[in-house]
């Protein structure tokens, strides 16, 4: 990461750096600590960028975290918004019944759930426009379930698997350095009470995230506007109705831009 506190640099005041994803493979700059300033004045972002273009010529686009009622203009779009669950402690109990949920444990359970994230890593480069191969969603994927802060809660109607939450707990947010419960993927195909089955398993994972007393976050998505007009977010299962959003809030937002040579 760069940064510089020099009056009139167009980088005065930012965080800076080169940042490869490891699943699409894009080549971003990522803004990590902008000044509020700097995201309300399209000009001095722009400076910024083009500066930090120069810097790092072979960069394909940029990312920027922003707070929470920070709206970016023209040629940025939203890409990524992590939401945070409002008092966990408290979420609802389902109606109508449910799936039974377990806690993954053995061979058997991770192998669904490998082969859930794989669905999930591919199906998000498709949103983005940037395909994932098999065998990179595969790698990411045994990557996170071999992690020792992964813990996954899998949905059952009867004997069947019908979807899972999966949790990184422990995990740091790089800018705050707050200590939180990440939900990395969360999936119900369960045709007859898919959202039933998401309830349940977002319950287990709040209740979670208040016994440990680490906040629980999700990241949603976004489409893209030209492919989706009507700006539906991939993961929308999160927020799933009226009711359960009152149950988040928008914690922070990356966008991005393409970088213009």
């Amino acid at each position: 990461m760069i940064g510089t506190s020099r009056s009139g640099d167009p980088l005065a005041g930012v965080m800076a750096g080169p940042y490869n994803d490891p699943v699409t493979g894009e080549r971003h700059v990522l803004i990590q600590q902008p000044r509020e300033e700097m995201l309300r004045d399209p000009r001095r972002l722009a400076s910024a960028c083009a500066t930090l273009h120069r810097l790092y010529p072979r960069v394909e686009s940029f990312l920027t975290r922003t707070p929470p009622g920070i709206e970016l203009s023209e040629p940025w779009r939203r890409r990524l918004t992590y939401v945070r669950c409002v008092d966990p402690a408290k979420w609802p109990a389902p109606t109508g019944g449910g799936p039974r949920v377990t806690l993954a444990a053995g061979a058997d359970d991770d192998d669904l759930v490998r082969a859930w994230l794989v669905r999930a890593f591919r199906a998000g480069g498709g949103v983005v426009h940037h395909p994932v191969s098999e065998f990179t969603a595969a790698a990411q994927a045994a990557f996170l379930c071999a992690s020792p802060y992964r813990m996954s809660f899998i949905a059952w109607r009867g004997e069947r698997a019908v979807g899972h939450a999966t949790l990184l707990t422990g995990a740091t947010d790089e800018v705050t350095g707050e200590s939180v419960t990440e939900l990395v993927d969360l999936l119900a195909e369960d045709e007859a009470g898919a959202d039933i089955a998401r309830v349940v398993l977002l319950r287990a994972a709040a209740g979670h995230a208040a016994t440990t007393r680490s906040p629980l976050i999700a990241g949603l998505l976004h489409t893209d506007p030209e492919s989706a007009p009507e700006g539906r977010e991939f993961a929308q299962s999160v927020l799933i109705t009226p009711a359960l959003r009152r149950r988040w809030t928008i914690d922070h937002a990356y966008w991005w831009a393409p970088a213009h040579s």
